[in-house]
């Protein structure tokens, strides 16, 4: 089978090599799959430079998630083949190859009936929204909701769940293209946030002073610094990442005067801690919402294997709006 593989860690312009390798064999707990899609994701920039919290040493296949068509299950995985499925990459067989590992333990069946690039884009983009918004932050129908970096992806999937929830959606991005995209996806106000203080007038102008119920952050520095200062009175500011490279800063005085709470968000370690039910609940009402139109994946390319390298420098250069997805 082919598979991008990087045998010497380095940016994946120099590093990655597409080669012929064995197809790989599952271990316990492991599901090898033919692949039909998957996420491209800047996580694995990291990967392949080893600066990643996941280091599976060289030589390995980067491409953290994915999805496709069951072929092999490894002992102690009661899955039939056919079956189609999405999960984490069982690296160094990452996703990145016409044929991959998924660790069974994060695997969540996918009709066959949704397209496989929809299928793919529903699980961990969107499940990482649905529980930010919903499991961790509570969000209630009228509520604001501010949505930072609302074209990318994390972001345009937490714009429509928002939306969907029947909240009042402020959506940021950094250009206005991207500000038309966010409004073309549902948000009822998108603002510029290349100007953090100017953002924050802007909300609370927007807001009539009262600042926001809840909002999503995966930009963090001064743009998550600014946020804290939008929280309203009970307000549940979720920390999703730090796009910006910068990680904002939550005083606990300032948490306590404002009464506001600051939630992590790692899902993809839910898996690790028991938390398979809140997983699970996500999938069920995800795949409800996207059989009903409420939500549909943002899916600006699709990306064939040979096209990847050049699809992880649109990524890093931020030029891309919803997700890019790899069709092998």
């Amino acid at each position: 089978m082919r598979a991008w593989r990087v045998n010497e860690l380095g940016h994946p312009s120099v590093s990655l090599r597409l080669e012929e390798v064995a197809d790989p064999v599952p271990a316990e707990g492991q599901i090898l799959i033919r692949v039909e899609a998957g996420n491209v994701n800047f996580a694995d920039i990291l990967l392949c430079q080893g600066i990643y919290q996941d280091r599976p040493g060289v030589p390995f296949t980067p491409g953290l998630e994915t999805s496709g068509i069951v072929e092999a299950a490894g002992p102690g995985v009661d899955i039939q083949a056919g079956v189609r499925v999405a999960g984490m990459s069982a690296l160094p067989a990452g996703g990145y190859a016409e044929k991959a590992l998924i660790r069974a333990r994060t695997a969540l069946e996918m009709p066959l009936d949704i397209p496989a690039h929809d299928a793919t884009v529903l699980y961990s983009t969107y499940q990482t929204s649905h529980v930010g918004l919903h499991h961790r932050a509570q969000l209630q129908p009228d509520e604001w909701l501010l949505v930072h970096a609302g074209a990318g992806g994390v972001g345009s999937a937490a714009v429509q769940l928002g939306v969907a929830a029947g909240a009042k959606v402020i959506a940021t991005a950094g250009s206005s293209a991207k500000l038309q995209h966010c409004l073309g996806n549902g948000a009822h106000f998108a603002i510029d946030y290349t100007d953090p203080e100017a953002m924050y007038a802007e909300v609370m102008r927007i807001t009539g002073g009262r600042g926001v119920d809840v909002a999503y952050d995966p930009v963090g520095g001064p743009v998550g610094d600014h946020t804290r200062r939008l929280m309203a009175w009970e307000g549940r500011l979720v920390v999703v990442g730090f796009a910006s490279g910068g990680i904002g800063t939550y005083p606990a005085n300032h948490v306590l005067v404002k009464n506001y709470s600051v939630l992590g968000l790692h899902w993809g370690a839910y898996v690790e801690h028991g938390g398979r039910a809140v997983i699970d609940a996500a999938h069920a009402h995800l795949i409800e919402l996207y059989l009903a139109g409420a939500i549909k994946p943002e899916i600006t390319d699709q990306i064939r294997l040979e096209d990847l390298p050049g699809a992880l420098d649109r990524l890093e250069n931020r030029e891309v709006s919803g997700r890019l997805v790899l069709v092998p």
